[in-house]
């Protein structure tokens, strides 16, 4: 049954970005008119994110427990009781903070006893990172209140079941973003149109931190630079963080310094422009649960070069149909991969345009078909389209 005007639908985030803003508009738009939606944001700022402060939730109150504050220098008790002040009157709840916090650990039992519908939403799955039987048991038992569950492709599917949501809901939809608002901010130009074929660059996007393994994306770059002669694209990488330094020391001693730019940390509208213009993303990721750049990428048509731990592998790249799966540790295959893609504008072509078939499932209405789904079944649209999106995930049909 649907959330009551009494009862609203409330969307729970540590800090809001873009991305966040995105998913509970989203949410909010789908049950306009049926129920309110409270967007919760627990403080400004973090220590993880150099976000700006977020703005209006178009369609549903925001709240901001903490304005001006980082989350991370508030005590856990203090966000557990401002959390569950905000909370405790809604019909459902769905949680987009780690189930592992000490505060949403008990938020999401105190709910449940109160009435409430929690949901979770998550990007995990089994590979991120070794895993222990003990503990993987410890979180299977405080899951226990989670009615149902939202998150991203099949592997992330198969590791939640496996913590224990055998019989409860588990949907994707979760890792979404607006692709109109990121199609806006660059412009409105999708490839193929826009720069011509021969002026498009390879492009990275996010931290320059050691599990993105840029490093190993140089040695593959300088491998196809060598081989491609003066016809080598540049590779753009946009970001900043305490790799920066390794990076550009690789880049030097391989004789590509002058082939790789560094412009730094761009803002949404900036990196959208870049996207628009680029000839494909690359992220060789040796751990990344998702990556929502991914999703922006498609958002513009590009092809993309990922590694397998790449979680949005799972549902928006298909392997030599819109991009390449490349082996970790390989910077030669990354290096085929790219000549293969620069050198030839009928392939490039042909994975532009599967990229832009694929893009609707990275989008926010996902997310909303998710939800609805959940808390008020019935609608048959929303449930063709769902169907739809497990049938897209490369998987065995018993994770869809």
């Amino acid at each position: 049954m649907a959330a009551s005007k009494s009862r609203p639908i409330a969307v729970l985030f540590a800090q809001f970005s873009a991305y966040h803003i995105d998913r509970c508009q989203a949410v909010a738009h789908r049950f306009a008119g049926r129920a309110d939606v409270l967007a919760v944001e627990v403080a400004t700022s973090s220590a993880t994110y150099a976000w700006e402060a977020s703005g209006a939730v178009d369609g549903a109150r925001k709240l901001t427990l903490f304005p001006g504050q980082s989350y991370d220098s508030v005590a856990w008790p203090r966000r557990l009781w401002h959390q569950l002040r905000a909370l405790w009157r809604c019909d459902s709840v769905l949680i987009g903070i780690g189930y592992n916090e000490p505060d949403i650990i008990v938020l999401s039992w105190l709910l449940a006893l109160l009435g409430v519908r929690v949901i979770m939403l998550s990007e995990s799955k089994f590979d991120d990172k070794p895993r222990r039987a003990g503990f993987e048991l410890a979180k299977a038992l405080i899951l226990t209140p989670y009615r149902a569950a939202i998150v991203g492709g099949h592997r992330h599917v198969a590791y939640v079941r496996f913590l224990g949501f055998r019989r409860r809901l588990v949907l994707p939809g979760y890792d979404t973003v607006d692709l109109a608002r990121v199609r806006a901010m660059g412009g409105g130009v999708m490839a193929p149109d826009g720069a011509a074929f021969a002026a498009r660059d390879f492009i990275f996007v996010g931290r320059f931190v050691d599990k993105k393994d840029l490093v190993e994306l140089v040695e593959g770059y300088a491998l196809y630079a060598a081989a491609a002669g003066t016809a080598a694209r540049r590779l753009v990488l946009i970001g900043a963080g305490p790799e920066e330094a390794a990076i550009r020391t690789r880049a030097a001693e391989l004789g590509v310094a002058g082939l790789v730019d560094f412009p730094g940390f761009l803002g949404a509208e900036a990196v959208a422009q870049r996207l628009s213009q680029g000839l494909a993303l690359v992220l060789p990721s040796g751990e990344e649960q998702w990556g929502l750049v991914v999703n922006e990428a498609l958002a513009f048509g590009l092809p993309a070069l990922i590694s397998p731990a790449v979680g949005s592998g799972d549902l928006l790249v298909r392997n030599l149909v819109n991009g390449y799966v490349i082996e970790l540790n390989a910077p030669a295959g990354l290096a085929a991969a790219m000549a293969a893609l620069a050198g030839d504008e009928d392939r490039w072509r042909a994975m532009v345009a599967a990229s832009h078939e694929r893009a609707w499932l990275g989008d926010t209405e996902r997310l909303a078909d998710a939800a609805e789904a959940l808390i008020a079944p019935g609608n048959a649209e929303a449930a063709k389209r769902i169907s739809q999106m497990q049938q897209s995930m490369a998987c065995p049909a018993s994770l869809r």
